[in-house]
């Protein structure tokens, strides 16, 4: 059928309530035991490892650059001249093909909906028309994302699975679910759904459908007033954006970027973009402590990558931006864009196009990872598998290749002769063995996989 650096901060609320009341002559009663929460037990996550949590307790880190001053700030131009492309564009680079590929691909596969159900022929006849393809493309204009958004293959939030009986298949992989969007991202909208509520919009890295709602347009004042070579980076992820009066103008995360206004010695003030009444783009400014934020790019140095991955430390894993957490490959994209890295959204293109790719599929597993041990370098080198990608760390004590990745799961052996997986779902640090103290982990089975290194470089 068809298919279809470092901060930890916290506030402090408290409150207290008195209310005078008349005194009132009362039978003496016990006194009454203070409620005790029912405990939160906890059970052991189904893949253990043993390497710390944190990056920077699991190898040395130091403040030496990676590259030098210059190499850097050739990547930052380019990245930054990449973040604002869209803005440049007198019409959108996708052909029909390319703009629809989710109707001709998904129709052949048989899927299922949120009840895990065969995906209804009706709600897909409806995505496919509120498309309207014969009209593509309807306009070429230049916008802005004014809230975290979700980029969807289709123009529709609901899901579209594989059979959720399989390995690697059902929750959370939704297949409409491209990618994510930060607030400030810059967008060309190229095509709008026949009921109004979605744009088709193309960026730097990714493109897709997002809700009108979370789109402003972009006028050339705007453009002229925010589109700048000095931006800010964020720290941590979940960092509300609050104006001069208190107002909450937005909540992003680390990998979004924003035009700095003003800098002291106590931090930043930022512009941020709002969705005006009309639609179109107003600019509001933030402020933001020097514990929150920093102008890019950031030292390029282990400690700081080290760092700034300890602030995503434990993110739970997040198919193609979901629920605004990440996969793999937005994990290495957002850690590596405030230092002036650019790349691009899947672990292929990343792999092949961070630097100088370094083949490894032909080794056996052993000797893949000497090639690592001795070719990789720390904190600037990317380990690519078919599907997955994450950053290399170093050895550890053992002489062991670290790798940071956020994982969904490690693959099993059933009884019954399938496979399986043993979830993971979230950011961490792992040797190229992940899970193979258990019985039913086959050795070498991810190590066996791994297909590539690729170290981040200036473009040849």
């Amino acid at each position: 059928m068809f298919r279809l650096l470092p901060c930890l901060f916290a506030l402090l609320f408290v409150a207290a309530c008195a209310k005078t009341v008349p005194p009132v002559q009362v039978a003496p009663t016990q006194p009454q035991s203070e409620e005790v929460p029912f405990p939160r037990r906890e059970l052991p996550p189904e893949v253990m490892f043993d390497v710390p949590r944190l990056v920077t307790r699991a190898v040395p880190v130091s403040d030496a650059p990676l590259m030098s001053a210059s190499e850097q700030m050739i990547l930052h131009a380019k990245a930054l001249e990449r973040f604002f492309a869209p803005w440049r564009m007198a019409r959108t680079s996708l052909d029909a093909g390319e703009a629809f590929w989710g109707v001709k691909t998904f129709a052949r596969k048989q899927g299922y909906s949120e009840n895990l159900q065969p995906y209804p022929v009706e709600r897909w006849d409806r995505l496919v028309a509120l498309q309207n393809m014969p009209g593509y493309p309807a306009m070429a204009v230049p916008g802005i994302i004014t809230r975290n958004t979700s980029v969807r293959v289709l123009p529709t939030l609901r899901p579209f699975f594989l059979d959720p009986k399989q390995p690697g298949e059902g929750f959370p992989f939704d297949y409409f679910q491209n990618s994510a969007l930060w607030l400030g991202s810059p967008v060309l909208i190229s095509h709008v759904s026949t009921d109004r509520a979605w744009y088709l919009v193309e960026t730097a890295y990714t493109y897709g459908w997002v809700r009108v709602e979370d789109v402003a347009l972009v006028g050339k004042a705007f453009r002229n007033q925010y589109e700048s070579r000095r931006m800010a980076a964020l720290l941590h992820d979940d960092l509300p954006l609050i104006d001069g009066v208190g107002r909450l103008l937005g909540q992003t995360h680390i990998g979004a970027l924003f035009p700095v206004q003003a800098q002291t010695d106590r931090g930043l003030t930022v512009k941020v973009p709002v969705r005006g009444a009309s639609g179109q783009a107003e600019i509001q400014t933030a402020q933001l402590s020097s514990l929150q934020a920093a102008p890019t790019p950031l030292p390029l140095t282990s400690r700081a990558i080290a760092t700034l991955a300890d602030a995503m430390a434990g993110q739970q894993y997040g198919w193609g931006g979901l629920f605004e957490n990440r996969d793999c490959s937005s994990t290495m994209r957002d850690l590596f864009l405030p230092f002036g890295v650019f790349l691009p959204r899947n672990s292929a293109l990343q792999a092949k196009g961070a630097g100088s790719f370094i083949p490894l599929d032909k080794l056996r597993p052993d000797a893949k990872l000497d090639a690592i041990r001795a070719q990789g370098v720390p904190f600037l080198s990317f380990i690519w598998l078919q599907g997955h990608i994450g950053l290399y760390l170093g050895v550890d004590q053992r002489g062991e290749p670290l790798m940071l990745h956020n994982i969904w799961g490690v693959r099993t052996m059933l009884p019954s002769g399938g496979e399986g997986r043993a979830v993971v779902g979230r950011l961490t640090i792992s040797t190229l063995r992940p899970g193979e103290y258990r019985a039913d982990v086959r050795a070498d089975s991810f190590l066996a996989r791994v297909r590539g290194l690729a170290v981040v470089s200036l473009p040849r």
